[in-house]
């Protein structure tokens, strides 16, 4: 059964969807069942109108906390304030306490893309202020490391790190990604839906092991107990045993001493 994975993104102008696209596309290359999902806007149109924001995809469902359960891997792309997570992720997070107390999403897997304005606003401490609540849930984390040869390339200016890659959008949102970031995208999630299907796969194998262990196991023993009888009815059979053998005993004893007591009075009165 192939992984099932969701790629869960905040946009403000549209760099970050376009990651999430990339995502999305790179994800089922590998075969993997995947969804698109949006995180919920928390500022108002008239602030929205204010920042000069990209209209809203109406065409992406928006996340809630309870389907995440559904998934077994996250690739959450990340716009960042401040070299953290926007408001907006933050406020999603929060509201997955209910999550948390039963610890639903443990054993699952996640990872990061970002976008930041400049090169050092955020690119590595966005994914690395994110492990936290991953490992509250007990979620695995998977990093981008440098798998892709993108990730040491110093020809241009760009996004990504080790922790995950991303783009630079620059201070005013004017740059889009580039043709070195997508292919850095593309590898990344590429190489996390690798990990989380090798996961997906071993824990598949390793259930129906242990089930055909168990049937064999059982038919063993029936076996078993066909052949030979059980250590109680040894037991049994052997008390039976041991009780009559006692009791025969006992009877030839008593039969000679009668015997004797009658020779010995006989020789009294002769």
């Amino acid at each position: 059964m192939a992984p099932k994975i969701a790629v869960i993104f905040y946009s403000l102008y549209g760099h970050t969807n376009t990651l999430a696209d990339t995502a999305v596309a790179s994800a089922k290359e590998k075969g993997a069942e995947v969804e698109l999902y949006q995180i919920p806007e928390t500022l108002s149109k008239e602030v929205l109108g204010l920042l000069h924001a990209a209209p809203r995809r109406e065409d992406i469902p928006v996340i809630t906390p309870d389907k995440l359960i559904e998934f077994d891997g996250y690739i959450f792309v990340i716009p960042t304030r401040y070299g953290r997570a926007v408001a907006q992720f933050s406020h999603f997070f929060d509201a997955t306490g209910g999550l948390w107390t039963k610890q639903s999403l443990s054993g699952k897997f996640a990872t990061v893309i970002t976008s930041t304005g400049t090169q050092n606003g955020g690119q590595e401490t966005t994914a690395v202020t994110t492990i936290p609540f991953f490992t509250h849930h007990g979620i695995n984390y998977v990093p981008l490391g440098y798998i892709s040869p993108t990730t040491v390339n110093m020809t241009e200016i760009k996004g990504g790190a080790p922790w995950g890659s991303g783009t630079l959008a620059a201070a005013d949102g004017s740059r889009q990604p580039s043709p070195l970031e997508i292919e850095e995208v593309t590898a990344h999630a590429k190489h996390f839906t690798d990990v989380v299907t090798q996961f997906k796969r071993g824990a598949q194998r390793a259930a129906a092991e242990a089930a055909e262990g168990g049937v064999a196991s059982s038919k063993a023993v029936k076996e078993v107990r066909g052949d030979r009888p059980t250590s109680t009815s040894a037991q049994s059979a052997g008390s039976a045993a041991s009780s009559a053998s006692g009791t025969e005993s006992q009877k030839k004893k008593k039969r000679l001493s009668v015997k004797g007591i009658v020779k010995g009075v006989k020789k009294l009165l002769s």
